[in-house]
């Protein structure tokens, strides 16, 4: 049993303190131990480790930010370059164009070759695919057709629309037809026999 001062009267009506008896059963606690400086220490080396790594993820995840609004900017111009495509290819088959659209086709190409070097500059770069065999990771096989003389079956025969990487990432995939087996030349006939 342990005594308290406390604010209390005694017998005679003084305002003096008394000693209050109080009861415990246990001990009162010790205050924790401090640390070592060892441990101390080694706490900030983890806390440095920590912060470390924390700062290296975050320069990776917005260099990831930076390479997808990149990404997402390109695969907004790619149609544009398929329209350039198609109106250069157009033109090109053109027999006979007047000096007017003669101009008209030289200042497309041009704008087309600054369009393809600006991407080229950001690390865009055309997938080659005529006469290359068919792989699902970088070909989008829009459909198929027996192999014709001089073609290899399982290669792109034809391209629709051109398919372009960033730098190692595939972020299209080229459009285009695939050669099949060739078509044998005598049928086999079903079901015909003279009676």
């Amino acid at each position: 049993m342990t005594t308290e001062p406390g604010d209390k009267r005694d017998d005679e009506g003084n305002d003096e303190p008394v000693e209050i008896p109080v009861e415990t059963g246990e001990e009162a606690p010790e205050e924790p131990a401090a640390e070592s400086a060892e441990q101390l220490t080694e706490r900030l080396m983890r806390l440095q480790a920590e912060f470390e790594n924390f700062r290296k993820r975050s320069v990776r995840e917005r260099a990831e930010w930076g390479a997808r609004a990149k990404e997402t900017l390109v695969l907004d111009l790619l149609p544009v370059v398929d329209s350039f495509d198609r109106a250069l290819g157009e033109a090109a088959g053109s027999p006979s164009l007047s000096l007017d659209e003669a101009g008209l086709q030289g200042g497309m190409m041009l704008v087309h070759k600054q369009l393809l070097s600006a991407l080229a500059g950001q690390g865009v770069t055309p997938i080659e695919a005529l006469g290359e065999p068919f792989d699902p990771n970088l070909h989008e096989a829009f459909m198929s057709r027996p192999a014709e003389e001089g073609e290899t079956p399982g290669t792109i025969v034809t391209e629709f629309a051109t398919g372009y990487r960033m730098g190692d990432r595939v972020i299209r995939p080229t459009k285009g037809v695939v050669a099949g087996e060739p078509e044998s030349d005598s049928e086999p006939e079903v079901g015909s026999e003279e009676e």
